[in-house]
């Protein structure tokens, strides 16, 4: 596909596969990074217009996995628990880079897992005493409609100090509902925490203080006109 594609792009010279670079025998030779060099490019999900690709630097990364640390408090004692996919931001960057930084315990599975039985992202927050672990607002409905009491017994999610929801429109019904379903295994309400991010920020953007517990506003969207 690489070399279909180099006829249509002037600026790709030349196409390595792996196996061709396993072959070469040359020594690895670590390139010198800046902080203002191009760590990868981040493509928006186009959810609120056409997609576009983000340029994101190393420095760009290491503020916003800083900033985001900051705000939640995180430490080496910290476990991560995540299904999220590792080409979405919210998992490369929030849960994988992130507890890279942090220096704390990254366990992770594959979304099919997640989607084939929801129970088992909750259940590996118990077995490993997760302390942190986000989602999309549908993987909590999927955990408050699908599953059965049957299929929690034993769950302690006590250790879930910090539940990020963001990555789509959170529900105010699933912020609510969520903490009152999973308050008999463990689950704190003030755990819940919405979230909202954005490629062009690398990812985190805002984050409510930490045990705030979840804020609702109702705004009337058509207001009358001033008489």
């Amino acid at each position: 596909m690489a070399r279909l594609l180099k006829s249509q792009l002037d600026t790709l010279h030349q196409i390595i596969t792996v196996d061709e670079l396993m072959n070469t025998g040359s020594r690895y030779e670590k390139p010198a990074i800046s902080p203002q060099d191009t760590a990868f490019l981040q493509y928006t999900s186009g959810s609120t217009g056409s997609p576009k690709g983000v340029v994101l630097t190393h420095a760009n990364l290491l503020a916003n996995i800083r900033a985001m640390g900051e705000r939640v408090g995180a430490n080496p004692n910290d476990v991560f628990v995540s299904w999220l996919p590792l080409y979405h931001d919210m998992g490369l960057i929030g849960a994988w880079l992130g507890s890279l930084y942090y220096a704390a315990l990254f366990v992770v599975m594959s979304p099919l897992a997640f989607l084939a039985r929801p129970q088992r992202w909750l259940q590996a927050i118990h077995r490993y005493q997760g302390t942190l672990s986000a989602a999309p607002n549908f993987a909590y409905e999927l955990c408050l409609h699908r599953l059965e009491d049957s299929d929690l017994e034993g769950i302690d999610l006590s250790s879930w100090r910090a539940a990020f929801n963001g990555a789509e429109a959170v529900s105010p019904e699933t912020v609510i509902q969520f903490p009152q379903r999973f308050r008999p295994y463990g689950f704190h309400p003030n755990a819940m925490m919405p979230v909202y991010g954005l490629a062009e920020n690398s990812v985190g953007l805002a984050f409510p203080p930490l045990d705030q517990g979840v804020l609702i506003d109702n705004i009337q969207r058509n207001a009358n006109p001033l008489c």
